[in-house]
């Protein structure tokens, strides 16, 4: 079994074996800030920090019966997986029952709230949680930037719920997928998988094939000389047979202000899209800030 998934049913385990949905993944968000480990990543959502993942497993989680087939997190096997747990994690967690055993609901959303006030920014239950004057002071720690900007950012090494964080950090409006097959090993980054959880977090989706490189051009990869040979070919000779495509980037950022192209390379520099964005910058009517997140 997976170390996060372990993690996961502990965490049931120590609050007392069952958790509601949103109380689980608070006090989840919370674990993960108090070891620095990301077992799972989370991003501002409607309710505050969110995971994805964290649904996945729990659906994984009830199929292998480990976790009953309920609206929450009830466990129905007698095994023991704070056992299992590495000490140090389980010495933070059992310290956490301790402490939080008692808090719930609105309380325990409205601590998450005030201790981590980036993942409230997207909550629509704010102002019922927080004083107007907490309100004002959480708000104090959003990224306010609605700036034009052209961003890029390559899937490699996140999982979903990071890459998300990322997008939304940076107030980012729409994605523009720019591989030519956008099909994915890694979970959560094939096109209709990635394209519901970009939607489900409120940004807008986007698929431009025809600006990506044909999937018979990437084998062999293996060398940065590999690398700088195929970007070379895809500029001269890939790039600007694609006008329309072109144009239609232009036409999102003036629609979306603030949008991202992406692809998989976590380093901008081994991918494709600087050289799309190095394009746009080259064209007269390009006035937006370039960034590689």
């Amino acid at each position: 079994m997976y170390y996060r998934r372990k993690v996961l049913l502990s965490l049931v385990e120590a609050f007392g074996g069952v958790l509601r949905r949103t109380e689980c993944l608070k006090l989840l968000f919370i674990f993960c800030e108090q070891t620095k480990k990301n077992h799972y990543d989370f991003f501002p959502y409607k309710y505050g920090g969110f995971s994805f993942l964290v649904y996945e497993d729990k659906e994984r989680l009830t199929e292998l019966g480990f976790l009953k087939n309920t609206a929450s997190l009830q466990l129905c096997t007698p095994q023991s997986f704070l056992e299992q747990l590495k000490l140090e994690d389980r010495l933070i967690l059992q310290s956490m029952s301790a402490r939080l055993t008692n808090l719930r609901g609105k309380a325990l959303i409205r601590q998450v709230y005030l201790d981590y006030p980036h993942f409230a920014c997207r909550s629509e239950i704010l102002t019922s949680v927080l004083s107007q004057e907490e309100v004002e002071k959480v708000g104090l720690w959003w990224n306010k930037d609605l700036s034009k900007a052209l961003f890029t950012i390559g899937y490699e090494g996140l999982t979903i719920d990071a890459y998300l964080n990322k997008l939304i950090s940076n107030n980012i409006n729409a994605l523009v997928d720019v591989r030519w097959n956008p099909n994915s090993m890694k979970y959560g980054f094939s096109k209709a998988k990635l394209r519901y959880y970009v939607e489900q977090a409120g940004l807008r989706y986007y698929h431009i094939p025809d600006l990506g490189i044909p999937s018979s051009l990437r084998k062999k990869l293996e060398t940065p000389e590999d690398y700088f040979s195929l970007l070379q070919y895809y500029q001269s000779e890939i790039l600007p047979k694609q006008t329309m495509a072109i144009e239609r980037i232009k036409a999102l950022l003036s629609e979306h202000t603030r949008i991202a192209l992406t692809c998989f390379e976590a380093n901008y520099r081994f991918c494709h899209r600087h050289k799309i964005t190095q394009y746009l910058a080259s064209t007269p009517d390009f006035n937006a800030k370039v960034v590689h997140l």
